[in-house]
């Protein structure tokens, strides 16, 4: 059976961390986004996981951005009620929420942005207040992101067998 190893004690650490985080700023946000960064960005080593956390703020940014001003223009300057040219838009803004993490020489950010830029422009565009949300969210994944590098910066004794 494979051993339970540093990096999954590692993240278990950062995800109940950012739970707590969750509980100190009286369950605002949510934690669920905190954890997922947490997960993804603890790595074999911490230059590993600024690197993976680099990324991951950068796309979120991006995501972030392109998904608020998106959601303006949807509800301030193209207001339509027709549900399927609504998905049609936010279709055709991948292309530049893609295009500007390529432009901002980003490549590896592009999946992120996107999946931050779909989070709030179709999971969360109905919202009370969609705007908030977003910030929120950039937020959560930064403390995900913090909490993955603090914790992995910390050297937990380990135990190596020995080949006697």
């Amino acid at each position: 059976m494979p051993k339970i190893g540093l990096r999954m004690i590692k993240t278990s650490i950062a995800v109940f961390l950012c739970f707590l985080i969750y509980v100190l700023r009286n369950e605002q946000g949510i934690v669920f986004y905190s954890c997922i960064a947490a997960v993804l960005c603890v790595q074999q080593d911490s230059r590993d996981t600024l690197r993976v956390g680099k990324n991951r703020m950068e796309g979120t940014i991006i995501g972030g951005v392109i998904g608020m001003l998106t959601l303006v223009f949807m509800k301030y300057v193209f207001v339509n009620d027709n549900k399927l040219f609504c998905y049609l838009f936010i279709s055709l803004m991948i292309i530049p929420t893609i295009y500007t993490t390529i432009w901002l020489k980003k490549p590896s950010s592009s999946y992120i942005s996107c999946v931050v830029f779909l989070s709030i422009t179709v999971s969360h565009g109905a919202d009370g207040n969609p705007y908030m949300f977003a910030l929120m969210r950039m937020l959560d994944t930064f403390i995900g992101i913090l909490v993955a590098y603090a914790v992995n910066l910390i050297h937990l004794p380990s135990t190596k067998e020995s080949d006697n």
